[in-house]
């Protein structure tokens, strides 16, 4: 059962670490590219294990919306701390809705 929250947890600081401003993940001297590539190899892992496709498909949307140029998010009404929003809220879900049963 802690596996499960340490991969959620895991998931969960990766989503949040690379919609940090770059110029402060280089500061932290983390290179955004090695979270994107451990966080889309997590994401095939528990696509794999656990078969939700409909939570990996709106995870990765949620993802790449929040991480479109604001430019781009405000010309088609997106907003991108919203998305954020849902993002924390689709990766905690699953440790919440365990607990009923």
């Amino acid at each position: 059962m802690w596996l499960r929250y340490a991969l959620v947890s895991l998931v969960l600081l990766l989503s949040i670490a690379i919609n940090l401003p770059e110029g402060m993940l280089v500061r932290l001297g983390v290179e955004p590219n090695i979270l994107v590539v451990t966080l889309a190899a997590i994401i095939i892992a528990g696509l794999i294990a656990h078969r939700h496709l409909l939570l990996i498909v709106l995870v990765v949307g949620c993802v790449a919306g929040a991480n479109l140029p604001v430019a781009l998010a405000h010309q088609w009404g997106i907003n991108r701390d919203v998305l954020l929003a849902t993002l924390i809220g689709l990766l905690v879900m699953p440790l919440f809705a365990g607990k009923g049963q």
